[in-house]
């Protein structure tokens, strides 16, 4: 009865100890700490856009599937300008513009 509960108790002391060293990184110097990461904020990611409709008075677009004109704010981006086949988001003084159609014609 004794050597089942010596063998029993050294075996869990074991897993104890496989466990400790599973926690750290091994190829870590010793008394190396790994920093806590910092906050980062990044800006919302661009809306798409889908379409622009234009009538005699003005041009609205739908950028990621809302309807948006001129000083709609979109995802913290606000239009600045529709045109027929483009749109200009603003966001802290940045500009992008957003085209229906590619630069880039395959031939």
């Amino acid at each position: 009865m004794v050597k089942y509960l010596v063998t029993g108790v050294g075996l869990s002391g074991l897993l104890f100890a496989v466990n400790i060293h599973a926690q750290q990184d091994p190829t870590a110097p010793l008394g190396w700490q790994k920093k806590t990461s910092s906050v980062t904020v990044s800006a919302p990611s661009l809306p798409q856009l889908q379409s622009v409709i234009c009538d005699s008075q003005a041009c609205r677009a739908t950028l990621s599937g809302k309807s948006v004109t001129v000083g709609s704010v979109i995802r913290g981006y606000t239009v600045s300008r529709v045109s027929d086949s483009s749109v200009v988001l603003t966001r802290n003084q940045k500009q992008w513009q957003l085209s229906l159609f590619s630069t880039n014609i395959k031939q």
